[in-house]
This record gives C-alpha cells, structure tokens and sequence, in this order.
C-alpha cells in the first residue's frame, strides 16, 4: 500500500489526512459524491494545500492509486441516512468499490461489513475488500494466553472468576505513563487531541503508543480499541482487559507513555451494556493523567466527567481541559470558534475549574514538554 485513494470525504477521513506524516502510505485524493468536490482536502482540513483533490471522478484517481480505502460500509450508518438516501449512495457506493476491483486495485474497509445484500453482491461479483485488524497478532495472542477467562456456562461461576484475573491484574503497568483523553460528548476532538500529543510526543523524543478508539488503528500501526470492531470477534466482557493487555504491550515495548482516547462521550448513556463498559475500561487503564475535552455549553457535564474520572479513574483533577475551536452538529456541517470566542471559553475554564492546563484542541502539542516535566518529576 503506497498510493491511497479515501472514500468519503468526513470527519475520519479527515483525521487521516491531518496525520498522514504518521502513517507509511501517500494520499493521493479523496472520492466524494457530496461534499467539496473540486477543493483540495488538506486545504479544508489544515488551510494548506497538499494536491489532494476532493472528486467525484473515481475512474480518474484510480489511475494514480494501487489502495482504496473505504470508510463506509456501503450502507447508511451514524448520522448519514438522509443524505445517503437522498444521494444514492448505496449505489455510487458499489460503482466505485466495482471500479476499484476492475482497476485491480487493494480495497480496504476500516468497518466491518455486515450487510447481507452488500456481502452477497460482493461475492457475485467476486470482490474482496479487505478489514483492517482490530488487534496486532503480538496483542491478540497476550490477551489469550496472560488473561485466563473463564469458559461460557455457569453464570455465576463465570462472574465470580473474573475477581480472579481482577487481582492478577493490579500489580502492572507501573512504568508507563497513561494518558487517557476523555470528552463530555462526541465529536468534539478526542482523536484530534490524541494524535497531536502523540505526534509532539515522538517529535521530542520519548516513545509513545496510542490506543486508537478510531477504526483507523491499523493505518497508524497502533493497536485498536474500538468497541464495535472488537466485538466482532470477541465477548465484550473481554474489551476491558484488552485495554489493560495494550498497556502492559505498550510497557514490555519500553514506551514512556501509552494515549487512550476514550470511544463516543465519557459520560453513560441509555445503553447499559455500553455504560457499564465505559466505566470498566476506565478502571482497567487507570490513567496517570486525563486530559478532558468539552463543549461551549458543557458546565454541568463537565462537573459529571470530573466527578467519573475521580471516583473510576483515580484522578483528583484533570491535567488539562480542552475545548474545540470546531464541532460536527450534522453530516458535514460544522459550528467554528472564533478566537475571541474560544479564548473567552478557556478563560471561564479557568475560573470554574481546578485543571492544571487550558488550551484549545489543536494546541494540545503545546503540553508535551509539562508531560515530560511531570514524568520525570512525579510519575518515575
């Protein structure tokens, strides 16, 4: 994989485009029926141009590409179904994943594919399209081998077995320092604010691993830790000492530090199932420091995070508070700060709230100094 062709043109798509230093592949264009044909997507995403069009004309870019990398599954999802609809997307979709296969080139899919219609279209046409791994081979074979679970059966038996590896558990990873970057709600800029500490991290020398909560992962050469492709092929029960197992990973591979991003709000939803998880991964990283991203209008939720990241979390209060200078409110439509604005908002921060460090989002890199600062003098 050497020249990629993205499809569509959102948020993750744009992640990708924001931290393409970080990855080993050259982004060529992006495909999109919808949005910004006809601009230049690093200029959208970072104000400078890059020769990475936005277009609709997949036959073209094909001919520069040997990788499509699909971030739609070929069906509505999230907050797409309107305009799915209303565009035919579903279809556009199969046109380009066809001329893709007839390009010869690699297709890929960050998402699992579980429509039957699309898997049987894609069988009848003899089409492949490649999932990224959730979980290194090195990681998958830990987690079996280092955390005995209990065999399916008994109920009660199995819930009481888990007290079991709970103790095992407590005594690892002391000599790392764990980040976990954590929001009030979603879509505010968690991977953002993950991998710009990750990038200034390695620009200053220390070695980082970051826990992607993103279905992008692989792309990165980082482990996964999204829920919904984890639990395509294992028990969510499980998810929580996967997280503990990328810790211990990332520690046996001599990191200064390990970044989880935490996955959708930190605050529980009407999801049981989804809640109870949250607050068992939590405590399966128990971070060293947590970094809080919130909204303009977010003051209660943010007493709510600070109170779950001190109860589960162990943190008294927040290294930082982060707030977006942009946030996605619909399928492409974004609310922009302006600066007086966004200065405005980290000083009422400031003055409502013990954390250590006020910034912006995208200005997170300016704390990898008092990162190192605090590991050297505090943590180790």
């Amino acid at each position: 994989m050497d020249n990629v062709v993205l499809y569509p043109f959102n948020k993750i798509t744009q992640g990708i485009i924001r931290f393409r230093d970080l990855t080993d592949f050259t982004v060529r264009a992006v495909v999109d029926f919808v949005l910004h044909k006809g601009k230049d997507a690093a200029e959208l995403v970072e104000g400078r141009a890059a020769g990475i069009p936005i277009t609709d004309n997949f036959e073209e870019v094909f001919g520069i590409a040997d990788t499509l990398i699909l971030n739609d599954p070929g069906t509505s999802f999230g907050n797409n179904e309107g305009v799915y609809g209303e565009h035919n997307l579903s279809q556009l979709w199969r046109l380009l994943v066809a001329s893709a296969h007839e390009h010869k080139l690699r297709i890929i899919s960050v998402h699992e594919i579980i429509d039957r219609p699309t898997l049987d279209w894609l069988l009848k046409n003899g089409i492949t399209i490649e999932i990224l791994p959730q979980i290194p081979a090195s990681l998958q074979h830990r987690l079996h081998t280092e955390y005995i679970f209990p065999s399916p059966g008994d109920e009660v038996a199995t819930y009481l077995s888990y007290f079991d590896i709970d103790a095992q558990i407590t005594a690892y990873n002391r000599n790392i320092c764990k980040v976990g970057i954590f929001a009030t709600r979603g879509c505010l800029g968690k991977f953002t604010a993950q991998m710009s500490l990750f990038r200034a991290l390695r620009q200053a020398g220390e070695k980082v691993q970051a826990i992607i909560t993103e279905p992008t992962a692989a792309l990165f050469n980082q482990p996964g830790g999204d829920i919904m492709k984890f639990i395509a092929h294992n028990p969510l029960s499980q998810y929580p000492y996967y997280i503990h197992a990328a810790v211990r990973e990332a520690e046996s591979a001599g990191c200064d530090y390990v970044l989880l991003s935490g996955q959708g709000s930190l605050l529980p939803n009407e999801n049981f199932v989804i809640a109870a998880t949250k607050v068992s991964y939590l405590r399966a990283l128990q971070p060293d420091l947590t970094i809080l991203i919130a909204g303009y209008d977010d003051d209660e939720q943010i007493r709510d995070s600070l109170d779950i990241l001190r109860i589960y979390g162990n943190a008294s209060r927040p290294f930082a508070i982060l707030i977006p200078d942009k946030y996605e409110i619909d399928f492409g439509v974004y609310i922009s700060k302006t600066p007086e604005e966004i200065e405005q908002r980290k000083e009422e921060i400031r003055s409502r709230f013990d954390a250590a460090h006020v910034e912006s989002v995208l200005d997170i890199g300016r704390l990898a100094g008092k990162l190192a600062n605090y590991k050297k003098t505090v943590r180790l």
